[in-house]
């Protein structure tokens, strides 16, 4: 018995060109471009089919979703982290000198170990430093609260927001509206730095 193939209306039909397959669901014809790669224990090659778009009478209406990979994605917390950074005084930073970038990072790690100052490459080893960071962390957090009103425990809601680097850019993540209240409560900026 012959394999019959699938005959679309000739307004579809003008659409398929070579490397390309038509599927439809209800009414609507969608255009995909077929492939085929290898797949270990199997004996033929499997179709791989990426989305083009919705084939009307007047043509093909091509996707405007941007399509990125997720393979190389790493999430890093950026709230906290952001928002503990931005708020640092002056009065903090000042009896540290130089130090202080080193200093603030290494105290931001220890309160967030997955923050992206890590990524950044902007923590570095405690042993290279000669402070009590138990003090150097309740001076921080004392400081804060006397210069902005807000104490580091409240800053924790701020965790749950993260960077999302992708090959080319990084993306902040959803911000809740309590997060939202008590960035602009603090002034608190989290562009991307």
């Amino acid at each position: 018995m012959p394999v019959t193939e699938k005959r679309y209306p000739d307004w579809v039909q003008a659409q398929r060109v070579r490397g390309t397959t038509v599927k439809k669901k209800g009414d609507t014809y969608y255009l995909y471009q077929r492939t085929s790669r290898r797949v270990p224990g199997k004996k033929y090659p499997q179709p791989v089919d990426t989305y083009i778009g919705i084939i009307t009478p007047e043509g093909v209406i091509k996707s405007e979703k941007k399509k990125i990979s997720l393979g190389g994605i790493e999430v890093r917390e950026y709230g906290f982290s952001r928002a503990v950074w931005q708020l640092c005084p002056e009065g903090f930073k000042k009896p540290l000198g130089n130090d202080w970038e080193d200093v603030l990072s290494i105290l931001i790690w220890k309160w967030s170990p997955e923050t992206y100052l890590i990524k950044e490459g902007r923590v570095k080893a405690e042993q290279d430093f000669h402070y009590q960071f138990n003090a150097q962390a309740a001076s921080l957090s004392r400081r804060i609260y006397k210069e902005h009103g807000v104490d580091i425990k409240e800053l924790q809601i701020l965790k749950s927001i993260y960077v999302l680097y992708f090959e080319k850019e990084r993306v902040v993540s959803k911000i809740s509206r309590e997060q939202e209240q008590l960035l602009e409560k603090t002034g608190v900026e989290l562009s991307m730095c």
